[in-house]
C-alpha cells in the first residue's frame, strides 16, 4: 500500500491528458483494476532507477562525461517506451484476439434468438471459455443489462473497452438494429459474413503484398549489413594503411593524402593521426546503430502492409534487429578473414 501511494504521488509529473490516454489503454488492455497514475508512477520509478545505473555504470566503458549523461537519457527514454509498447502491445493482441472470435460469437447469438431466447439471453449464453477475453466482454455487458442498464449502452460500452474498428462498427449497427426493432437475427447473420468477408480479404491483402515484404525484409536484413560490413571493413583497413605510412618516416607522409583514399582524413590521415578525426571504431557504432534502427523501422513497416496496423509489426522487431546485427558481425568476420592474407 505505501509504495502504490509513492508511485501516485510520482506521477503528478505527468499531464491529465496523459493519465487520460493512460487509463483509456489500461481499459482496453483488460487492466481495469489498475490505476493509471500507480501504472505511470511505476514505470517513471523504474525507468528513473535503469537511468540512474546507466549513468553510474557508463563510466567503465565510456570516459567521455556527455556519453555518460547521453547513457543515462536514452536509458530512461527506452524504459518508458517499453512500458508503453508492452501496454499497446496487450490492446492490439485483445482486439485481435476479439475481432477473430467475434463473428462466431454473433452467429451463436442469432442461433439462440432463433431457439427462441430473447436477445439478452441469447448474448449471456454464448460466453463460452474458449472466446477468451470476449466470454470476459459478454459477462460483463450481461450482468449490466440484467442490472436494468439498456442493452444499447451495455454494447456501447463494451465497443470503448475494445480497440477495433470491426468491433464499433458491428456494435454501432446492432444498436442501430435493437433501436429500429428489426429482425436480430438476420442483422446479425449479416455482420458476422461482413466481417468475414473483410478478414478474407485482409488475409487476400497480405498475399498479395508478399513481394513487397520479402524486399523490405531482404534490404533491411541482409543488404542493409553487408554494405555497412563494406564500410567499416574499408574504413579499417584505410586506417591500418594510415597508421603503417605513418610510421614509416617522413617521406611517406608527404605522400599520405594523395594515397590514403576517401577516408584517409577520417582516419587520421594527412600526415600523422588526429585525435579529433572520425576513427573505424566510430564508424562501426554507427552502422550499428543504423543498422538496428532500419530493421525495427522494417518491422513496422511490414506491420502496417501485411495486417494494416504499425504496432503488430513490433513483433517482428526484435527478430530483425538480432538477425540483422548477426549478419552484420558475421560479414565483417568473412571479410577480415577473406583480406587477412592479402593486407597485413
Amino acid at each position: 500500500m505505501v509504495l502504490l501511494t509513492v508511485y501516485k504521488r510520482i506521477s503528478a509529473f505527468f499531464p491529465r491528458s496523459l493519465v487520460k490516454a493512460t487509463s483509456k489503454l489500461l481499459l482496453q488492455g483488460g487492466f481495469d483494476e489498475l490505476d493509471a497514475r500507480t501504472f505511470l508512477g511505476f514505470a517513471l520509478f523504474v525507468s528513473a532507477s535503469g537511468a540512474l545505473t546507466a549513468f553510474f555504470l557508463a563510466p567503465v566503458f565510456f570516459e567521455e562525461k556527455l556519453i555518460h549523461l547521453a547513457a543515462a537519457l536514452f536509458a530512461f527514454a527506452f524504459s518508458l517506451a517499453l512500458f508503453y509498447l508492452f501496454l499497446s502491445m496487450r490492446v492490439d493482441s485483445r482486439s485481435r484476439k476479439i475481432e477473430e472470435i467475434l463473428p462466431v460469437a454473433l452467429q451463436m447469438i442469432s442461433a439462440n434468438i432463433r431457439a427462441g431466447m430473447t436477445l439478452e439471453n441469447a448474448v449471456w449464453s454464448s460466453a463460452r471459455p474458449e472466446f477468451g477475453p470476449f466470454k470476459d466482454e459478454i459477462q460483463r455487458m450481461s450482468a449490466k443489462s440484467f442490472g436494468g442498464a439498456p442493452l444499447t449502452e451495455t454494447f456501447k460500452e463494451m465497443s470503448k473497452r475494445v480497440n477495433s474498428q470491426i468491433v464499433e462498427r458491428s456494435i454501432r449497427l446492432i444498436n442501430e438494429g435493437i433501436i429500429l426493432g428489426g429482425e436480430m437475427a438476420h442483422l446479425l447473420d449479416q455482420v458476422a459474413f461482413d466481417i468475414r468477408s473483410t478478414q478474407l480479404l485482409q488475409k487476400e491483402i497480405a498475399v498479395a503484398t508478399t513481394t513487397y515484404a520479402i524486399f523490405i525484409i531482404f534490404a533491411a536484413v541482409v543488404a542493409s549489413p553487408l554494405l555497412f560490413s563494406v564500410s567499416t571493413y574499408y574504413a579499417v583497413l584505410n586506417e591500418r594503411l594510415v597508421e603503417k605510412q605513418a610510421g614509416s618516416g617522413p617521406d611517406m607522409n608527404q605522400t599520405l593524402p594523395s594515397q590514403a583514399g576517401p577516408f584517409g582524413s577520417l582516419a587520421g590521415g594527412g600526415g600523422g593521426k588526429k585525435e579529433g578525426g572520425i576513427k573505424s571504431g566510430d564508424i562501426k557504432l554507427f552502422s550499428m546503430v543504423a543498422i538496428a534502427v532500419s530493421s525495427f523501422f522494417a518491422a513496422l513497416i511490414l506491420g502496417l502492409i501485411r495486417e494494416g496496423k504499425v504496432m503488430r509489426g513490433l513483433k517482428y522487431a526484435p527478430v530483425f534487429m538480432l538477425i540483422a546485427l548477426g549478419l552484420y558481425f558475421f560479414f565483417s568476420i568473412g571479410l577480415e578473414s577473406a583480406f587477412s592474407s592479402f593486407v597485413r
